[in-house]
């Protein structure tokens, strides 16, 4: 096993000498660098040593007006990035499967008008030559 790759909120928050819910706090708040393998927001999480050092080494640690809420909107844009890429997966497999759907279609809508032409034609030249009779008023043929 790594010892580089932390593999529960436990491990993180003990590397960070933290309690649990201050770092998933500080997760949702600050951006701490957890990854989530599932990319749901209540999957498991890991985290990489590096990573959690470079961003207490890159933290603001005194008050900055406006710090927190910075962070919480690049966290919400960068969650909202992720489920957008799943979302767009999502529609191009369903547009490419329509895609196949319509293409098939298409083909049987051509093979039938095919075939229709093919037996009108047959109808045509096995019909008379001759004119049909024209109907009188009362509906019958004139002969």
């Amino acid at each position: 096993m790594n010892d580089e790759v932390l593999n529960s909120w436990k491990e993180i928050a003990a590397y960070l000498g933290r309690g649990v819910r201050t770092v998933q706090r500080w997760e949702h708040d600050l951006a701490l660098p957890v990854r989530r393998p599932r990319g749901k927001d209540r999957s498991a999480v890991i985290a990489l040593k590096s990573d959690l050092d470079r961003w207490l080494r890159d933290t603001p640690h005194g008050p900055e007006p406006g710090a927190p809420h910075i962070h919480v909107d690049s966290l919400q844009l960068r969650r909202n990035t992720q489920l957008l890429k799943l979302r767009t997966a999502k529609v191009l497999a369903q547009s490419e499967k329509l895609q196949a759907t319509i293409a098939e279609s298409l083909a049987l809508a051509a093979a039938i008008t095919q075939k229709r032409v093919v037996t009108g034609k047959a109808m045509v030249r096995g019909a008379s030559a001759e004119p049909a009779a024209p109907l009188q008023s009362n509906g019958t043929a004139q002969c």
